[in-house]
């Protein structure tokens, strides 16, 4: 693929010796807009910390971590294609492309690793399948109320039944459910197109086989968890209680993300239960300390090897 690369930029001081440096770059003829606050000053070595939105979410929702993270390395955010200030997808999205591309942002800023990768939602889920393409170029990963990447067809039931649902009736819910996104669709004059650039859904419906098959590398990985249901109202199931649906997940899934972080000598899982869906808007101490634990942690394991 051909990459056409134009830049604008806006300088916006945030400190003595960092600025934000909010610019447009073109990639293959789609804009994206981005953000780096001090790879100026960016020592040897250093790693960066790169930030990916979930789902329709415009970089600004990291705002309220950003000088934090910002004091301690230098950082980038960006928006996805189709996102925030950026222009649309210039082609069908996969869960490769989406690290490719955000390793030919990094190229064109001349940003060698190590990287940080700080994921939320679906952006969780893709900073797990960078470390499956890329392993070598990370220093660590902050995945925050990810996408299930450890979810498939068979413990995705499993919530249902501990809330007291039957196999038959959940069973006939899933069912349901399938007809309605079926006629849903097919009531969109572009709904193939559309369900080719729904990733999450293609990796759901392939159990997250490129996650799922792809060991993390031996580095800090940590997950951010919320524990407070806030799912609004227009979303909420009516077949049962939502809300009891909500904890009962939350229970799997931490016992399978606590497998995920015991594969790495150090994985860390943080549960905040003041914390919604936005773990780092809810509560952005708790990933900013995070990304000083990750820091601290890969200068250990770094001059560990160093010393063999």
């Amino acid at each position: 693929m051909k990459f056409v690369i134009t830049i604008f930029t806006i300088l916006t001081s945030t400190c003595l010796t960092s600025f934000s440096q909010m610019r447009f770059i073109t990639i293959d003829n789609t804009k994206i807009w981005i953000n780096t606050i001090g790879l100026e000053n960016r020592k040897d070595g250093e790693p960066v910390i790169v930030f990916e939105s979930g789902a329709g979410t415009p970089m600004d929702n990291w705002d309220r971590v950003l000088k934090g993270v910002s004091d301690m390395a230098p950082l980038i955010t960006y928006d996805r294609p189709g996102i925030g200030q950026s222009g649309p997808e210039g082609e069908t999205a996969t869960i490769k492309g989406v690290s490719d591309r955000l390793l030919t942002i990094l190229n064109y800023l001349k940003v060698k690793p190590p990287y940080i990768l700080v994921g939320h939602s679906l952006g969780g889920a893709y900073v797990r399948s960078f470390a499956v393409y890329y392993p070598e170029m990370l220093a660590g990963l902050v995945i925050i109320d990810p996408a299930d990447f450890t979810e498939t067809k068979a413990n995705r039931k499993l919530p249902f039944l501990d809330i007291g649902l039957s196999k038959k009736t959940v069973d006939s819910l899933f069912i349901k459910w399938a007809k309605e996104d079926s006629i849903r669709n097919s009531n969109n004059p572009n709904y193939l197109k559309d369900i080719k650039r729904d990733v999450l859904a293609m990796m759901r419906n392939s159990e997250f086989k490129e996650i799922q098959h792809s060991k993390l590398p031996n580095i800090p990985v940590h997950i951010l968890t919320g524990g407070r249901y806030d799912t609004p109202l227009k979303y909420r199931a009516t077949e049962f209680n939502d809300s009891l649906l909500f904890r009962a997940k939350m229970k799997h899934r931490v016992e399978r993300w606590t497998e995920v972080i015991q594969s790495v000598d150090k994985g860390m899982l943080f549960y905040s239960g003041d914390a919604g869906h936005f773990v780092h808007y809810d509560d952005p101490e708790l990933l900013i300390s995070s990304v000083r634990i990750v820091l601290q942690d890969y200068e250990q394991l770094k001059n560990k090897i160093k010393k063999k």
